[in-house]
């Protein structure tokens, strides 16, 4: 009847009820999409840094480092700045746009400089996409199933988590890193392509602007919130 863990978990019903939403669903093929082009990346950068970039465990330290606080200062100064001129729509696009961009300067990165500048085009749009998605994603199902969609959003960056590192991998040791930039360029420009035609699910989204309440995530939620850690 459902799938239990423990005393609870996500319920098939539960499920299918709020993947019929038209919102609902559509973030979650996007957060799909966004998340096996990241993945893909994030993957294979160890390896890329330590063959390619020549990059011992200290220096990817820093940089991982780097961008944690990168990512923070976009979440705590950036985000809620930018959403007052933009829709969230428009925030997760053009986050989509920017990833996009990076994915395509790490192709020709031949240094660790280079390698510097795509993480930090990667953890600010990250880090309002994920923000951003996970207050749309709250506010796309009803009160009661609010649970459900994160939970279900979480589920989703699992199961990609299960093909990216193979695929990833496979593109590496083929094709090197220009081929690992270019093939998370053309699955986010899929995730790109995706939203932009299917706007008209999530106009209810962009009229509605998230409240106090909605914004400020309740105590059982702050554990379960998306984490723009897969970018």
């Amino acid at each position: 009847r459902g799938f239990k863990g423990g005393g609870g978990g996500l319920k098939l019903g539960e499920i299918v009820t709020v993947l019929k939403v038209p919102a609902c669903r559509t973030l979650t093929i996007f957060m799909m999409l966004t998340g096996l082009g990241g993945q893909m990346y994030q993957s294979t950068f160890s390896m890329a840094a330590k063959n390619t970039f020549n990059m011992g465990p200290k220096e990817l330290g820093y940089l991982q480092t780097f961008s944690a606080v990168t990512a923070l200062v976009a979440n705590t100064f950036l985000v809620g700045l930018i959403e007052r001129f933009l829709s969230q729509t428009a925030v997760i696009s053009s986050a989509v746009a920017l990833l996009i961009a990076a994915m395509l300067l790490y192709t020709q990165a031949t240094s660790a400089v280079h390698v510097m500048m795509v993480v930090v085009l990667l953890a600010l749009p990250s880090s309002a996409m994920y923000t951003t998605l996970t207050s749309m994603l709250t506010r796309s199902a009803s009160a009661d199933n609010t649970a459900t969609v994160i939970g279900l959003g979480h589920a989703a960056r699992s199961a990609v988590g299960i093909i990216a590192p193979t695929v990833g991998g496979y593109v590496l040791q083929s094709y090197g890193t220009a081929g690992v930039g270019t093939t998370c360029a053309i699955v986010l420009s899929c995730a790109l392509a995706f939203i932009q035609t299917s706007k008209s699910s999530l106009k209810n989204l962009n009229d509605k602007k998230p409240t106090a309440a909605a914004s400020t995530p309740s105590k059982s939620q702050r554990g379960r919130e998306l984490r723009p850690r897969d970018l």
